[in-house]
């Protein structure tokens, strides 16, 4: 099953409300393997992990104490993708680089411009900084995550990779725009919902009507 991880209870009873996951740019950078930045953007997204329900409660979770876990055929209809862990000394890597240089020194054919940022959209460093847990040498791998990342069309002609510090100075801008596109689920595609107190799971089941056996205590640490 793949789940998203949130950090308070309203945002998972908006989530639910909606049927729905927001899609919001995330700032994503990609480097050599002498720490120098090759590309730092924002994409637009939405993430996930996949872990078995088994399985979380070894868990380390950097992304909150709630979540929506839904199952894979809804992600594979959605067209949801695990992300592709390179090692920066990798020849991977170095191949990522070498396209993201031509593309930057406007040395690509136009018709494979998108398709090198699509690339890079799914790639992430194995370690890297963790500004949750406050470290350096954090092993992305651990978080099994997914992605959705949609085309251009998908979000109304509005970019799929935008220079970092542009999209800081005008972050709210920027996901304001993609509000009217989120990324939809229909009940029937919810596996589980985890959250932290048998009173939030009361008001899921007497509010929302969920069955009480699709509603989980959250085990993992955070």
């Amino acid at each position: 099953m793949l789940i998203h991880f949130t950090k308070k209870f309203k945002n998972l009873v908006s989530i639910l409300e909606s049927n729905s996951f927001m899609v919001r740019y995330c700032g994503e950078y990609f480097g050599d393997n002498t720490g120098k930045i090759i590309s730092r953007a924002a994409h637009p997204m939405v993430s996930f992990s996949d872990y078995s329900h088994e399985e979380l409660s070894s868990k380390k979770v950097t992304y909150g104490g709630y979540s929506v876990a839904l199952h894979k055929t809804w992600a594979v209809k959605n067209k949801l993708s695990p992300v592709n862990y390179v090692e920066k000394n990798s020849p991977a890597a170095q191949g990522l680089i070498s396209l993201l240089r031509a593309r930057q020194h406007g040395k690509l054919p136009s018709n494979l411009r998108l398709s090198v940022i699509q690339l890079k959209c799914f790639t992430k460093h194995v370690y890297g900084h963790n500004s949750h847990f406050h470290t350096d040498n954090f092993d992305f791998k651990v978080e099994n995550e997914w992605r959705f990342v949609p085309s251009k069309k998908q979000i109304g002609g509005n970019k799929i990779s935008e220079n970092f510090s542009t999209y800081k100075k005008f972050e709210d801008k920027y996901n304001r725009r993609l509000e009217a596109y989120a990324l939809r689920f229909a009940n029937k595609d919810i596996k589980f919902v985890y959250v932290q107190s048998e009173s939030e799971k009361d008001y899921l089941v007497e509010s929302l009507g969920l069955p009480p056996a699709q509603v989980k205590l959250a085990e993992w640490k955070q």
